[in-house]
């Protein structure tokens, strides 16, 4: 996994991907080099998720959401969408735009003693939240560095950390009763800070159809640099 990752530039399109291989958190499928071309899918495990490298054949896409339970999330680059999509009939794809921060950007200051790094032991603070939210940052606690804003002694807003070598991905969350007050903000400023000790800058990704997120990056000086595509199984109602 770790050769495979150093075949794929440390780029913004590629930072979760290059995390579930850097990690070991995914099994790879369908793998296929020939004349330094490189195809394959990763499938994440736990978060059921896969993404797409290259044009690995059709089955091995198949394979990957069928071990997923038709679950998740499939990712996919400009070059490979439509190889993609041929492989996944009835699957709603939808547009997403990757940003960076934007050069000599001004982050706000966070007040102080309300934000901060969770410990993985502190899963039981999370009691409180909805049941597929508490489920996701339980499991984030064991992979990932997480920061939450806390509202006297209670986590309300929550920022994951995706890594590679000088990347990190931001993943945000805010409990219903606490969004637009600026909580999700003061996490990815904490956790930007906190990265860039460590040599990382972030990646924010966002559905181009979720109007909050793509104007919350704006606003926080994010600007935008690449674009993949996201696959969910279109779901009758």
């Amino acid at each position: 996994m770790a050769r495979l990752a150093a075949l794929l530039p440390d780029v913004p399109r590629f930072v979760e991907t290059r995390w579930m291989l850097l990690g070991g958190y995914c099994e790879v499928l369908g793998l296929e080099e020939e004349a330094g071309a490189v195809s394959f899918v990763t499938r994440d495990r736990e978060e059921k998720d896969a993404s797409v490298i290259g044009c690995p054949a059709p089955a091995a896409i198949l394979d990957a959401v069928a071990r997923n339970g038709n679950t998740g999330e499939v990712w996919a680059t400009p070059e490979n969408v439509s190889h993609v999509a041929r492989a996944l009939p009835g699957w709603k794809v939808s547009p997403a735009t990757l940003h960076l921060l934007g050069d000599d950007v001004s982050l706000p200051e966070v007040p102080e003693g309300r934000v901060r790094l969770m410990d993985p032991s502190e899963a039981r603070l999370l009691e409180h939240a909805p049941p597929d939210l508490r489920s996701w940052l339980s499991r984030a606690l064991r992979r990932s560095p997480v920061v939450a804003a806390f509202v006297g002694d209670v986590p309300v807003s929550f920022c994951v950390a995706v890594e590679t070598e000088g990347l990190w991905d931001i993943s945000i969350d805010t409990l219903a009763g606490y969004r637009r007050r600026g909580h999700a903000a003061y996490c990815v400023v904490y956790m930007t800070r906190y990265q860039r000790q460590r040599g990382r800058e972030p990646v924010w990704g966002a559905l181009e159809s979720n109007v909050p997120s793509m104007k919350l990056a704006a606003k926080l000086g994010f600007v935008p640099v690449d674009r993949i595509f996201v696959f969910e199984l279109a779901r009758s109602r």
